[in-house]
């Protein structure tokens, strides 16, 4: 069709161009065809290349200088003739077995992130070949007739063939919270409207609130008017991780230090030997190189994802797990995040009488309690004694279109399968707050002795809504429920005792008046309910209605509210306690709002302001920005104006968005956070992360999760960087400038390996898959980005100094005051399964025994302090015993205790050194006796006693790490 306003044309016309059957919609045949020939019924997803996903995480300095170094190798033996390769295979040995492990983590997250997006995936019912039939939406093509129902959500945009009493919410869309009345009119041709005008058209992403019909699809995907929102909004998974970013910062700092280090290094070794040694001058500056860094990092980010997917926290942008770690401010949607989105009475008054209403959301278990003397509530167990409350609770539930499903599924909660129920609305939230009320305490089967004869519906201008029905007895009753200051004027008399109808004087309007404003000042949304027999059914005409609703008897009113979850205000006090605000933004009045925020802790002090929409754009409201806690009647536009304010402010910002509206403040936030049920697609496509639940609480533990990651990344580039770095400095000391044999040195290759492969890799996994400590909710946020700030980077060169202290003490004591001046027959008959003894010196040729115990020892001393540096630095800010104490976790004792085993298996196993020696793979290991290993418990402690002090007395002081 030429003309662009769908909406313009005769249905015949829509029929004839999407050759689609009246009655039979499209065939199954011709479906397929279009599904070949326009795509799915879906949003594009951008796609990335292997290469983009897997492969460029892993280029980052730190790996591009080691891969450099070793092409350098390569080269200078190819030119000098040197035939020991083995430093140059086991450089890159190291280097692909870090990338294979990187790339199998970086597919396995991706793998079940892709399948945790396609959970849930929605269906709808369409007519196809004359059938009813029910598919995926994603299916869904132009010219499918839809099957249309209260609580479906529209999967295309679509034109309206027939309907009835058809309402649409589409907040998604328009930001509108009402619903909108639909129909199958036809207004003029070439006439532009306004989305929310165009009555005849049904848009993806809304649902329909009340009412049935039947509609032709006639846009899909991305030609949708949500999809053209979509367009400009990019995928988030593409962008660089601010994290790597920051490692390959570290990373260049790194890289020149090496080149200096192995100028330096070759310069010695030149002037002392007069040989230019290039390989052996590389490998000695490559040891300051912690190559496990951004591997374990990339490994430490998706295992952490996928722990918040198990509670609920879907991240769809690894680029805000940063962000997210470090958010100082929240701004949540109230209702259906910070509420239950399940409209309850709580509170009715009718005859001068209160009660009190138990239950919670739509669920019809609860109790009502007459609360005229509230130190002695009496409990309401048969209705008849109490005839006005049974009037209002009928009257509630006739004049209502809302159904209650009883909703049965299995909550996995922690790999434990249980069966729950819950209860959901089919229409009005409002009304199915009624219907659950006149079920708490009576038989809803008794109202089917009323038949339904007309209905008002209700409208924003008479903001009231009305319903007659016949009794058994042939009378007719007309029900009426609507705004109190509405209702109340056109009720001329007032339910009484005994169901009698006394004039409704002025002064008992004002009181009733009153009494409402008491309940709308705390929170409520109050709603008034009346009746009067009639004489005659009206005439379905404005005059009619007026007639029909007018000399009303007012019954009472119900104090209604979207109850807070059960868990948001231990949450919001975990926010508080971690330095975080909470800011809640709702479109509902300033008292709800305000009642709402103090009930859940939001509101805790005088200072604590809150402010209405129309209030935002102007600049100097904000002047104490940090002080506003509540933002009411707020349009979708405005969160965008909040987002700036607070980022202005340098706050870290979490915005919490459904809509559509809602898609630019969930990009400009520093963490997006959409709505897994009632979140739209933008929305999911333009957030950073998508919480499943609704839940405020999900928000809360992402925070937490977001900063368990940040701090076991902080500890992995503490751990790596002090045992490179520091285990350099000192074979820089002992190795070049002393020219003292080392574990460089060719004899003891070996042992470098086992160094490498074992305490260089293994503790650092301790921290890699560490659990989040319990109190990292208790610090403050940190609004640098960097991952070593000034204290963390003075801790790092204390514990440096006092390892090589410990090593440096370690090496001298076993060259000069424990050298080995005979063969090693500590084992007596044994001696022959062991190096260095009479039967097997000749497979340690050359090797002093002396330099062969020293380094046994140094290794032992390496083991002892770096696997507890690995449980030290897990929680800077607490003591050793207190960390395994609060948050010991069995994987730390495994790893630990696996390598204890295997060094303790290679060292004392008989026969098993001489074996591997036989077989090409020689550690020169010297078997140590009691003393041996008591010095070296010593001197390692030397260093992990120190750092414990200097850890205690920066607690004393109040310092946080």
């Amino acid at each position: 069709m030429e003309n662009k306003f769908l909406w313009a044309y005769e249905l015949d016309e829509i029929f004839q161009e999407f050759q689609t059957d009246p009655k039979k919609g499209l065939t199954d045949e011709k479906a397929q065809q279009l599904l070949l020939s326009n795509g799915l019924n879906e949003l594009p997803k951008a796609k990335q290349s292997f290469l983009r996903v897997y492969l460029a995480p892993l280029f980052n300095w730190l790996i591009i200088i080691y891969l450099i170094a070793a092409v350098i190798m390569f080269v200078a033996g190819k030119i000098s003739g040197e035939s020991d390769m083995k430093m140059i295979y086991i450089t890159l040995a190291i280097v692909g077995l870090n990338c294979l492990v990187a790339i199998f983590q970086q597919a396995r997250a991706t793998k079940k992130l892709n399948a945790l997006r396609e959970l849930s995936a929605p269906s709808t019912r369409v007519i196809r070949s004359g059938q009813k039939q029910e598919i995926f939406s994603k299916k869904i093509c132009v010219g499918d007739l839809l099957v249309l129902s209260p609580g479906d959500r529209i999967p295309a945009d679509a034109r309206i063939i027939q309907s009835a009493n058809l309402r649409v919410n589409e907040a998604s869309l328009t930001g509108e919270s009402e619903p909108v009345k639909k129909n199958n009119g036809k207004p003029l041709k070439n006439t532009p409207l306004h989305l929310q005008n165009q009555e005849n058209i049904l848009f993806y992403g809304t649902f329909i609130t009340t009412g049935t019909g039947f509609a032709i699809v006639i846009k899909t995907g991305i030609d949708t008017e949500i999809g053209k929102i979509s367009q400009g909004l990019e995928s988030a998974n593409s962008n660089e991780i601010p994290i790597r970013t920051k490692l390959n910062n570290i990373g260049k700092w790194f890289g020149i230090g090496v080149i200096l280090a192995w100028l330096i290094v070759l310069i010695v070794l030149w002037l002392s030997t007069g040989e230019l040694k290039i390989i052996e001058s590389l490998n000695s500056a490559m040891d300051i190189m912690p190559i496990n860094i951004p591997l374990l990092t990339t490994i430490v980010m998706l295992t952490g994802v996928l722990k918040m997917a198990e509670h609920g926290v879907i991240i769809r942008n690894l680029t805000s797990v940063d962000s997210l770690g470090r958010v100082s401010v929240i701004c949540s949607d109230k209702t259906g995040t910070l509420t239950k989105s399940q409209m309850c009475v709580q509170h009715v008054w009718t005859r001068g009488s209160r009660f009190k209403v138990t239950g919670s959301g739509y669920n019809p278990e609860g109790e009502i309690f007459l609360v005229d003397n509230p130190t002695i509530p009496e409990k309401v167990t048969d209705i008849q004694k109490f005839p006005h409350l049974e009037m209002l609770l009928t009257a509630g539930a006739l004049n209502n279109n809302a159904s209650l499903i009883k909703h049965e599924f299995e909550l996995d909660k922690n790999k434990k399968k249980r069966s729950q129920s819950d209860w959901k609305v089919i229409g009005n939230p409002t009304e199915g707050a009624l219907k659950a009320l006149y079920s708490k305490i009576n038989d809803p089967q008794k109202l089917d002795k009323f038949e339904e004869v007309m209905e008002f519906p209700f409208s924003s201008q008479a903001k009231r809504m009305s319903k007659i029905y016949k009794d058994e007895t042939g009378d007719h009753f007309i029900f009426t429920k609507g705004a109190s200051e509405v209702l109340m004027y056109i009720c001329d008399k007032m339910l009484a005792e005994n169901n009698e109808a006394v004039d409704f004087i002025i002064e008992m309007k004002l009181i009733v008046m009153n009494t409402i404003n008491e309940y709308a000042r705390q929170g409520y949304r109050v709603l008034s309910l009346a009746y009067r027999p009639i004489d005659e059914i009206p005439s379905d005409t404005e005059e009619g209605r007026e007639l029909a609703e007018s000399d009303l008897v007012y019954i009472g009113f119900v104090a209604i509210m979207d109850p807070p979850r059960d868990d948001v205000k231990d949450a919001v006090e975990r926010c508080h306690s971690a330095g975080v605000d909470v800011v809640m933004i709702t479109g509902d009045s300033l008292n709800t709002a305000i009642a709402i925020g103090s009930q859940i802790s939001i509101i805790t002090d005088k200072r604590h302001s809150a402010m209405e929409g129309n209030q935002i754009d102007d600049e100097k409201n904000f002047e104490n920005i940090n002080d506003v806690r509540v933002f009411a009647r707020v349009s979708p536009t405005h969160k965008q104006t909040i987002v700036e304010r607070y980022q202005n402010e340098g706050r870290v910002v979490a915005m919490t968005g459904d809509g559509v509206n809602d898609a630019l403040a969930l990009n400009m936030a520093d963490a997006g956070v959409a709505m897994g049920i009632q979140g739209t697609d933008v929305a999911k496509e333009a957030a950073d992360m998508v919480i499943s639940d609704d839940s405020f609480s999900s928000i809360v533990e992402g925070i937490h999760r977001g900063r368990g990651i940040f701090a076991n990344i902080r500890s992995v580039v503490f751990f790596f960087i002090c045992i490179n770095l520091f285990e350099g400095i000192v074979q820089f000391i002992l190795y070049v400038i002393l020219g003292k044999p080392y574990f460089l040195t060719s004899a003891f290759t070996y042992q470098w390996v086992y160094l490498s492969l074992t305490m260089h890799m293994f503790p650092g996994l301790i921290l890699t898959f560490d659990s989040v400590s319990k109190d990292v909710m208790e610090e403050a946020p940190r609004d640098s980005e960097e991952i070593i700030s000034n204290k963390f980077l003075i801790l790092m060169g204390i514990y440096g100094c006092l390892l090589a202290v410990s090593m440096l003490l370690t090496y001298f004591y076993g060259t000069i005051l424990s050298p080995v001046r005979d063969s090693n027959n500590s084992f007596g008959n044994f001696n022959s399964f062991y190096l260095f003894t009479e039967s097997t010196r000749y497979l340690s040729e050359g090797v002093d025994p002396t330099i062969a115990k020293t380094l046994t020892m140094l290794m032992t001393t390496l083991f002892l302090c770096e696997c507890t540096l690995a449980l030290q630095i897990r929680r800077p800010n607490k003591s050793l015993a207190k960390s395994i104490k609060d948050d010991g976790n069995p994987f730390m004792f495994i790893v630990v205790g696996i390598l204890l085993v295997v060094y303790l298996a290679i060292l004392y196993i008989p026969g098993l050194q001489v074996f591997l020696a036989k077989n090409g793979l020689n550690f020169q290991f010297m078997v140590l006796n009691i003393v041996d290993w008591s010095i070296c418990i010593f001197f390692s402690f030397i260093c992990i006693g120190t750092f414990e002090l200097v850890k205690l007395i920066s607690r004393k002081k109040g310092i946080k790490f």
